[in-house]
């Protein structure tokens, strides 16, 4: 047994230090007491244990690497959890764990990565909630098979091409977008056979029944004398991802023999100056992001040397340029971060003497204020999130909380929401304050070197709870769904809402969802949802006549039984 990282935590330990909290409350809040100086006996360990097979034959999957992971992780080394390996037998046991809530996953060559309570493609899996003492021994698993999507990538002459990366993406409904996304990313898309050998074969293995859309990219090292090369292109031979053609794979299905040329493209050059609010060059990081949501390949970022700068290999396309001088520690004469946005088109030909200028961040500052009988330990952190779908991931902020509680956020740019990075355990976000208006869900806009004060961010211990459970057509209990808990009001269906939440239910078929903003919700219980799907507002939409009404108080627990909707 030992820690195993994962690929897949790659952009959390930016928040590694997000699980901290103050230790005063804020000026005019009541006195709380010193939870340190309530100590408290140590619960008896809980015990997790099951069985891996294969789904087809039944028989023992050995070996298989069996991931348990707290749901009150807190830290990037929390979110990794524990690992153990199945025995001959396919078995597997974990001790000693803290009592609380679990997630487990398994994986093994050959084999769907599958959560315990994961019955469908891309839904979540179940929670496994442990009590003191005590001991759950069916967390069993029954791995399937796993597709695979092969072929031979070739260039204009027919020739192989040697060291391409071919990836599988699927649509989903992510950051505010219907979009295509690679189905793994970075190093795990490296391992998982995404890259063509000399013969120009690539194998994409590991994947779940459902459809995909196949793309190749090859970027020689260097820029281009010639002006041409080859842009991302997409099965069947196409730079358009509107144009690609669906591959859709059954359990444990091959489909080879999906071979397709390398597009072939005049590319140019975009290249500018860069210039500071004081109307003198400046030093920026400049990055060229395409417009089109779907397509997830972007140049790499260019640094703007006194204010210079060049992008080579640029395809035909709509893009945007996205300036900004916060990295590396790049900023204005006055130590103040800089933004700018430019939208431009490339059809072959270079874009030369562009003059970008940017504008200085907005500041912000205020108290985080507690509602609660016992103060959080430590040290919190207060982030800001941007409201508009795709926004480039520096425009979002972090801010420890000072001793006093309260904090100064700089480098804003655009709509804002604010909230806090990983909430210890049994609070809960309330509701963000500015001048006596709510700002919770509609966040603040702000403007360039703007300067906002005054911003409270309230923490409480009370919270609504709402739990049940589901059953079929013939009132019998079901313990395999998916609860779906939205607003009747659909205006709070937005992007980054918390009026959306979407949960499974635990080993005992009972679901639990705390937290959520008193209103009044339609709550449903599906076979099956897709994960993000609940984020989709057309499908929302088609559920919300199906769905049975509940409205939460402040505080309010509800109870409720649902029918499972097909």
């Amino acid at each position: 047994m030992g820690r195993r990282s994962s690929t897949g935590q790659v952009g959390t330990a930016m928040l590694a230090a997000l699980w901290l909290a103050p230790a005063a409350a804020a000026a005019g809040a009541q006195a709380i007491p010193d939870r340190e100086s309530q100590a408290r006996e140590k619960p008896a360990a809980a015990r997790l244990s099951g069985r891996v097979a294969a789904a087809d034959t039944g028989r023992p999957v050995r070996g298989a690497i069996v991931h348990v992971v707290p749901t009150s992780a807190r830290n990037p080394n929390e979110r990794q959890g524990l690992w153990v390996t199945t025995d001959a037998e396919g078995r597997w046991a974990l001790a000693d764990l803290q009592p609380g809530g679990f997630t487990v996953s398994v994986e093994k060559g050959g084999y769907l990565t599958l959560h315990y309570g994961q019955k469908r493609p891309f839904e979540p899996g179940k929670t496994i909630a442990l009590s003191a003492g005590q001991s759950f021994e069916n967390a069993d698993v029954m791995l399937p098979k796993a597709g695979v999507i092969s072929g031979k990538l070739v260039d204009e002459f027919g020739d192989p091409v040697t060291g391409a990366l071919v990836r599988a993406l699927r649509y989903r409904y992510l950051d505010g977008q219907r979009q295509l996304t690679p189905v793994v990313e970075g190093m795990e898309a490296l391992l998982q056979g995404g890259v063509t050998d000399d013969l120009g074969n690539y194998r994409v293995y590991g994947l779940t029944p459902g459809d995909y859309y196949v793309c190749a990219v090859f970027v020689p090292r260097g820029e281009s004398a010639s002006h041409f090369g080859h842009p991302p292109t997409y099965y069947p031979g196409t730079p358009a991802a509107t144009e690609a053609r669906r591959i859709s794979i059954r359990m444990g299905q091959e489909a080879a023999n999906t071979n397709f040329n390398l597009s072939t493209a005049r590319y140019a050059s975009v290249s500018g100056t860069v210039v500071g609010s004081s109307g003198s060059p400046i030093g920026a990081t400049v990055t060229l992001r395409s417009s089109d949501a779907s397509d997830l390949v972007g140049l790499p970022s260019v640094s703007a040397t006194a204010g210079a700068f060049t992008i080579p290999n640029v395809a035909p396309g709509d893009y945007r340029i996205q300036v900004h001088t916060a990295s590396g520690g790049i900023q204005n004469v006055a130590g103040v971060m800089e933004f700018a946005s430019l939208p431009i088109t490339v059809d072959g030909q270079d874009v030369s003497g562009l003059v970008i200028a940017t504008a200085p961040g907005a500041n912000a500052s205020g108290r985080v204020m507690f509602e609660g009988t016992v103060e959080p330990a430590g040290r919190l952190f207060v982030r800001t999130l941007p409201m508009t779908p795709g926004a480039p991931g520096y425009l979002m902020a972090s801010a420890g909380v000072n001793p006093d509680s309260t904090f100064e956020a700089r480098g804003l740019a655009g709509r804002q929401a604010f909230d806090i990075g990983t909430l210890p355990p049994g609070w809960f976000l309330k509701s963000v304050m500015h001048q006596g208006r709510d700002i919770t869900d509609s966040g603040y806009d702000f403007k360039p070197g703007q300067s906002v004060s005054g911003i409270q961010i309230i923490l409480s211990q009370t919270a609504t709870t709402l739990s049940g459970t589901a059953q079929d057509d013939a009132a019998r209990p079901v313990s395999d769904y998916t609860v779906v808990a939205f607003s009747a009001d659909s205006s709070k269906w937005g992007y980054r809402t918390r009026f959306v939440r979407s949960v499974r239910p635990d080993q005992h078929g009972r679901f639990t969802l705390r937290g959520l903003p008193p209103d009044e919700y339609v709550v449903v219980a599906l076979e099956y949802v897709e994960t993000g799907q609940e984020n989709d507002p057309e499908q929302l939409a088609r559920w919300s006549a199906a769905g049975s009404k509940v409205t939460l108080g402040e505080g309010e627990a509800k109870a409720v039984t649902l029918k499972i909707i097909q």
